[in-house]
């Protein structure tokens, strides 16, 4: 098994004695050994998929060496699997700089930095999922799963988002997409805890552990048997003698022992003793150098860390106002070809705090272009969606509408629209939700008459 001498850093092939700093490495080779047999149990549950538990394993093999290779790339693909795309780049990072030739990380690496898109993608799918997060935490599920809804598509392996939307879906009592969430966690993640959880809530199964059965150890009847002897000899004059005899070897040999063996005992034990304090005070030492030297190596590491931490930031800081950047971009040319909702969708997934001053400035003003353009353009087709009696895609494009800051005219209208279509699918809460706020935030207006007239159906 090769490894990394702790004193010296040279690599070792097996051998209990480092050939450079001449070090026992017998206790090193027992942790690699700990640490190889924890990354081979990740490797079985990472073929077997269930990542959550492999994840367990191969963090302790890096616990117990961080040199381990093998076992940082597997963790960074862990997390690749599940949608965690910052914690795969910080594992394949620190692996390329702690081995530079014949790494698997470098590939991952310039694989990811050759398509900057799907980092973006990535890092718009966690900005979108922190917003459901706050809109879940107000009760706000309605807003919570439209964009949960457009995290997972952006980035279909993020099981976080899949299992905060299926909470989203039970809380409205939507089983069904609930269940689909539910299993497309546990195809990714076998041994997810939180999908795990929630399967059980919809099933409403309590699994009980069934006690061993354990096997009564009878043990085997041996029937008692009598042999009676055919005559009876006398042998006690014989055993006397010999009972003699021995008591008499006995007494010489303790004169012997008493005369010669036991002071040259006495003295080898006292030569003993001294050796041994002598032994304990050079192993003493040897601990007390050891020490020293290995809080020295931690510290060297701790600093080395940080290092990596920071080129590691700055390289996503970078990507991401490359990718920021790209997305105004792309929605300029959007804008000049009057693709407006195409252009409103790039906009709206844009981070301005990525932006420089004069890229902020060509934001801004395409969003103020763009914006009432697309929140118009999409009320229209959601309106004749509606008329249409195709509710769902009715309320799809309503939705994309209030997104896109709209003017007041296209809000209220938007949300007149997404109470009747509600009221067309059967949903009569979600329905007086909508109407209820026309009235409020809109009174005096069209929409606030006609949504008054649809409370009173729905009563």
């Amino acid at each position: 098994m090769e490894y990394i001498c702790p004193y010296c850093g040279k690599e070792i092939k097996g051998e209990s004695i480092c050939e450079g700093c001449h070090k026992d490495l017998t206790w090193a080779q027992k942790i690699y050994e700990k640490s190889n047999g924890c990354y081979i149990r990740g490797y079985h549950e990472a073929k077997a998929r269930n990542l959550t538990t492999a994840s367990v394993y191969l963090k302790k093999a890096i616990q117990f060496n961080k040199y381990h290779i093998q076992a940082r790339n597997l963790l960074g693909l862990v997390y690749f699997e599940k949608g965690k795309i910052g914690s795969a780049l910080k594992q394949w990072i620190i692996s390329a700089s702690l081995k530079k030739e014949d790494n698997f990380a470098s590939e991952y690496l310039d694989k990811i930095q050759k398509s900057p898109k799907i980092l973006a993608t990535y890092k718009e799918s966690i900005t979108l999922y922190n917003k459901a997060l706050m809109y879940a935490k107000q009760q706000n599920n309605d807003m919570a799963i439209i964009r949960l809804k457009k995290a997972v598509t952006l980035n279909a392996k993020l099981i976080e988002a899949r299992n905060l939307l299926a909470l989203c879906y039970v809380q409205e009592k939507q089983f069904y997409k609930a269940n689909e969430q539910i299993k497309n966690v546990l195809a990714i993640d076998h041994a997810n805890s939180k999908a795990m959880t929630y399967s059980r809530m919809l099933s409403k199964e309590d699994t009980d552990t069934a006690q061993p059965y354990e096997l009564e150890y009878i043990p085997r009847q041996v029937k008692n048997s009598y042999v009676k002897p055919s005559r009876i000899i006398d042998r006690s004059h014989i055993f006397g003698t010999y009972v003699v005899y021995f008591i008499v070897g006995a007494l010489f040999m303790f004169i012997v022992q008493a005369s010669l063996i036991l002071p040259n005992r006495t003295k080898d034990y006292k030569n003993e003793i001294i050796q041994l304090k002598e032994s304990e005070l050079k192993l003493g030492q040897l601990l007390e150098n050891e020490r020293q030297q290995s809080q020295e190596s931690l510290l060297a590491l701790q600093e080395q860390n940080e290092k990596l931490t920071q080129e590691k930031q700055a390289v996503e800081l970078t990507s991401s106002k490359m990718a920021q950047q790209q997305k105004v971009s792309e929605a300029a040319g959007l804008r000049t070809n009057k693709e407006w909702v195409a252009a409103a969708e790039v906009l709206y997934n844009v981070a301005p705090s990525l932006l420089d001053e004069q890229t902020v400035t060509t934001y801004q003003t395409l969003k103020e272009g763009v914006y009432e353009k697309a929140a118009a353009i999409l009320c229209d087709e959601g309106y004749r969606h509606l008329n249409q009696g195709v509710f769902i895609e009715a309320k799809s494009k309503l939705e994309k509408a209030i997104l896109y800051e709209p003017t007041g005219t296209i809000l209220r209208k938007s949300l007149y629209y997404l109470g009747r279509a509600e009221k067309g699918q059967g949903n009569g809460e979600k329905a007086k939700y909508y109407f209820d706020a026309v009235i409020k935030e809109h009174p005096g207006t069209n929409e606030a008459y006609w949504a008054s007239g649809e409370l009173k159906t729905l009563e």
